[in-house]
């Protein structure tokens, strides 16, 4: 253990790139380093040492070492990347390489660091390290790169590999930590090949390769026999756990050669750890949970779903693979399986979260959620045209209609996106990350309106421009925007009202008090639970009885209820448009027709009716000197009644004309994934509502 003063160092380590971690040993750490390891004599590593190796080898050997990191297996990477500390260069260490706990004075955990002695190493070459590490250089001969590849680069590749599983099984139970002498408890890697004897101590579950003592060729013959590697890994848990990482790195991930030539007397014998064998399927199962094969992987979903710590994915490349009807299972199992291997990898959870609901998991999805933003509330989406605004957006937990589906407005664009995610019970931050912009992206419900209450307080006197007022969106409730919008000439809202389900039931025994509870109400009557989106459980009632029926198979405890408007036009079909308010100009996000009066677009129809696609079409085209032209006065009030930047509006047009406003939103799903061979006419209208929304972003910056 390595008792470490010099916090901002490591602090600042752990910054960089896990390829970039690599260095001669600062004073600081050597000092350290003699302070807690009796024996060595470290000494940093300088062009004017007084050592046997010439001046020069500082900086070549740090070139090499820095290839040889950057070489790893993405993965590998990826999984130092959270708390390992670097390879840091010294000499008189007294061996080649000592990976150790880098602690405060106070005994806090900052990493694993990994030292290697530049004297020791300056020579090796891939085969020659490989062959003496055996053990009796002289009978074996180690093969682990072709002749070609033979050089110091790829000896300091596989070193690092082996420090690099030494790092990883700190405090993971993969194996007892090596600094502790307890051995209680469950581990998921030492019973593959140990076992723990009567007295607490760590012994092998088949020592042949122990009983071969110095038999280099008895030693490796004994291996079939058990589910150690090499002799080497046999030695103790925390070499078998390092030896079988590097090789399943080496091997597996890298596809590169590892063979032995053993000399026995008269006899030669070949050995090669071969992956498929079963002696070794338990560590090759564990290994490729922990430590994915990312690069040899075809979907590159999947891919950037299995990598450890990856980026967030996000939810418009998840949403799109699903829309697209692609398996999610493959994806689904590789988030799961990374959430599973570390319990803080928090993109992971929201990944996988997004996944379950796109797999109609909605429960454990919103769990899983909620875990995610507890492990860390702020997550990052980086511009993918080179970054021009950072937008911090404020989010809060709940299905994919719960906020703005900011990401689809922003996909492929030049704003980096910091997501903030507040909730009830965990504390809200002091410091948010550095943006431009901020805007609030919680949508309203009943679990938010507090929130939302809290947020006006919070962004009060807030020092950069805020798009979209909490105060604001805590008004669209469907009873709410009925309120707003009451009295808009040429609008045509019903009176929505809120009733517990004990009114409903009593509306259902006594039709005569509608008018009571619901002034502007008749039957047929618009009946849906508080918080359903999407027509869950909404319904046309035509009678009483209709609503008694409705009551006895929905077991919700509020309702909206409303009068029914039939909508339906000239050609026989109802007609939904989806607007979107941008700074107070509409766009057209959708036109869907329908037989059915509740009309959603994914199921009306619209890729089986190339009628239907002519007509969301021909809306789209004459959109801005038809239907908006039609409605400039009632939209341009609605506008100003709502008061929100970004806010979308589902709509239709009664028989006499008239807006017909059936709901308003600031999370309405607004995206650009439909195929362009069947509705090539979407893109370039989306395209408008994508341009005026980040035109609006730039509004919002230049009023700083």
């Amino acid at each position: 253990m390595i008792i470490s003063p010099e916090i901002a160092f490591w602090n600042d380590a752990i910054q960089q790139p896990t390829e970039r971690r690599h260095g001669p040993a600062p004073d600081h750490l050597v000092e350290a380093l003699r302070s807690e390891h009796a024996g060595i004599r470290a000494a940093a590593v300088a062009p004017d040492v007084a050592a046997d190796i010439a001046p020069e080898i500082a900086p070549a050997f740090d070139a090499d070492l820095g290839t040889a990191l950057r070489d790893l297996p993405p993965a590998v990477l990826a999984r130092l990347h959270t708390s390992w500390l670097g390879a840091w260069l010294v000499e008189g260490l007294g061996r080649e390489a000592l990976t150790d706990l880098v602690v405060t004075a106070d005994g806090e955990f900052l990493g694993t660091a990994t030292l290697l002695d530049a004297g020791m190493l300056a020579g090796v070459t891939a085969n020659s390290w490989a062959s003496a590490r055996a053990g009796a250089a002289s009978a074996v001969a180690v093969r682990v790169e072709e002749d070609a590849a033979d050089t110091r680069v790829n000896a300091l590749r596989l070193l690092l590999l082996h420090e690099a599983g030494k790092a990883l099984a700190a405090g993971r139970r993969f194996i007892p930590d090596w600094w502790t002498d307890d051995a209680q408890g469950d581990y998921s890697f030492l019973p593959l090949s140990w076992q723990v004897d009567g007295d607490g101590v760590v012994v092998p579950a088949n020592d042949a390769v122990r009983r071969a003592g110095h038999d280099a060729a008895a030693a490796y013959a004994a291996l079939e026999s058990t589910a150690h590697l090499t002799p080497h890994g046999a030695r103790s848990p925390l070499d078998d756990f390092a030896e079988a990482f590097a090789l399943y790195a080496h091997i597996v991930l890298s596809g590169r050669p590892w063979s032995a030539r053993v000399t026995g007397g008269d006899t030669v014998h070949a050995y090669a750890p071969r992956w498929d064998e079963p002696r070794l399927a338990g560590k090759l199962a564990l290994l490729k949970r922990f430590v994915p094969d990312v690069v040899h992987e075809a979907d590159p979903l999947v891919a950037a779903a299995a990598l450890p710590f990856a980026p967030l994915v996000g939810t418009a490349p998840l949403m799109r693979r699903a829309f697209d009807k692609q398996d999610m299972a493959p994806v689904a199992q590789a988030l799961l399986a990374r959430a599973e291997a570390d319990q803080l990898d928090a993109n992971a959870y929201l990944d996988f979260a997004i996944t379950l609901q796109l797999t109609g998991d909605r429960d454990v999805a919103m769990d899983v959620q909620a875990e995610g933003v507890r492990i860390r509330p702020r997550y990052t989406l980086p511009a993918r045209r080179g970054e021009m605004l950072r937008l911090l957006v404020i989010m809060g937990l709940g299905d994919l209609m719960a906020n703005t589906p900011i990401e689809f407005l922003l996909e492929d664009s030049d704003v980096t996106l910091e997501m903030l995610y507040v909730t009830a019970e965990a504390p809200w931050p002091e410091v948010v990350p550095e943006h431009d912009v901020m805007m609030v992206c919680m949508g309203e419900n009943d679990a938010n309106q507090p929130l939302l209450a809290r947020l006006s307080e919070w962004i009060a006197g807030w020092p950069r421009p805020v798009v979209n007022a909490p105060e604001r969106i805590a008004v669209l409730s469907r009873d709410g925007v009925c309120n707003a919008l009451a009295g808009i000439d040429g609008v045509e809202m019903p009176q929505t009202v809120r009733l517990a389900r004990e009114r409903v039931a009593a509306l259902a025994a006594a039709p005569e008090i509608l008018r009571s509870l619901l002034p502007d109400g008749v039957f047929p009557l618009i009946v849906r639970p508080l918080g359903s989106h999407a027509g869950h459980d909404l319904d046309k009632i035509d009678t009483p009885a209709d609503l008694a029926a409705y009551l006895e198979r929905v077991p919700a405890g509020q309702f909206y209820l409303s009068r029914f408007v039939d909508y339906r036009g000239a050609n026989g079909l109802f007609g939904k448009y989806r607007v979107v308010l941008v700074d107070g100009r509409p766009f057209l996000a959708h036109f869907a027709s329908s037989e059915h009066w509740m009309v959603h677009y994914l199921n009306a129809g619209m890729g089986e009716s190339e009628a239907k696609r002519a007509l969301e079409a021909e809306a789209m085209a004459r959109f801005d000197d038809g239907f908006a032209l039609r409605h400039r006065e009632a939209l341009a009030e609605i506008d100003r009644r709502i008061g929100l930047p970004y806010v979308g509006m589902d709509c239709a047009e009664t028989p006499d004309g008239r807006l017909l406003v059936f709901e308003v939103d600031n999370a309405m799903i607004v995206h650009a994934m439909d195929d362009e061979a069947t509705y090539p006419y979407k893109k370039p209208a989306m395209r408008k509502i994508f341009t005026a929304f980040r035109q609006m972003l730039e509004n919002a910056r230049s009023q700083r």
